[in-house]
Parts: structure tokens; sequence; C-alpha cells
């Protein structure tokens, strides 16, 4: 099960886990020796500036960019898909967009009932998937083991299950899927 850990004090916790921070925590992280993964939200007041935020980050020692879209339309999440594609060419960094293809969806939904990865937040809690689940956290971080040995991941496949059918009435061609999960959490009482 893959981990990502938004403080470096917890990688030595988690060994092999995923470095994801801020622009504003890159050049420190980096300049630590990690290998870092700097998130961008993607939020309709910076959309035009993603190409010169990536760039910063790279410049800051980032070795992949990350991209989270919230409240973004249709238009902005293609331009952006353009941008981040000249990125991993030009700067020769590994790119990911939190987005995926409505096609994709729908010929494979069980392939987004999943409850993986597990995120560190900075403050210890650990989460499945992506940050805005707290209300399905595993609890704070001992080992990863101890914290999953007792966890019952259900509730994270329901929740999946009906933020795939809400991202399947989505009419775009690109879904932002954390967005649908953590809307839809929102929405949804149950916790683990």
């Amino acid at each position: 099960m893959g981990v990502e850990v938004h403080d470096p004090r917890w990688l030595a916790v988690v060994p092999g886990a995923e470095l994801v921070v801020g622009l504003d925590d890159v050049g420190e992280c980096a300049a630590d020796g990690h290998r870092v993964t700097v998130l961008i939200d993607l939020v309709p007041e910076n959309v035009s500036s993603l190409r010169e935020m990536a760039a910063e980050a790279v410049g800051e020692g980032a070795r992949k960019v990350r991209v989270r879209p919230y409240g973004v339309d249709r238009v902005d999440l293609v331009y952006a898909a353009v941008e981040l594609n000249r990125v991993a060419e030009e700067d020769a960094v590994e790119v990911q967009f939190d987005v995926t293809s409505a096609a994709l969806l729908r010929s494979d939904p069980s392939a987004f009932v999943r409850v993986d990865p597990l995120v560190v937040k900075a403050d210890g809690t650990v989460v499945p998937i992506c940050a805005g689940l707290e209300q399905y956290a595993l609890g704070s971080l001992g080992t990863v083991d101890e914290l999953v040995a007792g966890w019952d991941p259900e509730p994270v496949r329901d929740l999946c299950r009906v933020a795939l059918g809400r991202a399947l009435a989505d009419t775009g061609p690109l879904v932002s899927w954390y967005e649908h999960l953590t809307r839809t959490a929102a929405l949804m009482r149950t916790g683990c």
C-alpha cells in the first residue's frame, strides 16, 4: 500500500513514503536531501500562473509536480493539462495531475473503489486516499501496520462507490476524482 507524508519527520516512521509538501516548503525539504513532490492546489484564481508555480517548484528542487484541482471548470482543466505536459517535457520532471478521464471512470470503475494510498498529514493523522477525508482517519501515526490492522476500510469503499456515481454524472472529458471524493465525504456522515 502506498503512503505519502506531508511532513519530513514522518519519513523515518514510514520508510519509502513519498514526501509531498506545498510550494513554500520545497526548497527547505530539498536542501535537506529529500526527494520532494510539490503539491499545487489548482483553483480558478491561479490557473493562469500554473506554469510559473511549477517552474518555481522545480527550481527549488522538486523532483515531481502534483496538481490537485478544486472548483476548476472543464476549459481550465484542459488548459492545465496542456501546461503540465509542457512542464514535464521542458523541465524533465515527473508530473501528476489529479484528474482522470470520464472514459476511464466508465471503463474501469473498480479501479476507483479503493482505500489507498494512505496519507500522513503534517500532524500525524493518517487518512486514506487524500487529505479531506479526515472523518475516515485511521488514527494518529504510531506504526502504519498497527493502524491498518485495526481499521475497517469498508466505509471508504462505500464513499468511493457514491463518489463514483457522482463522477460518472460529470459530463466533461476530465474528472477531478479527488474533488469528487472530498465533496462526497463532506456530504456523508459515516466515518471509520
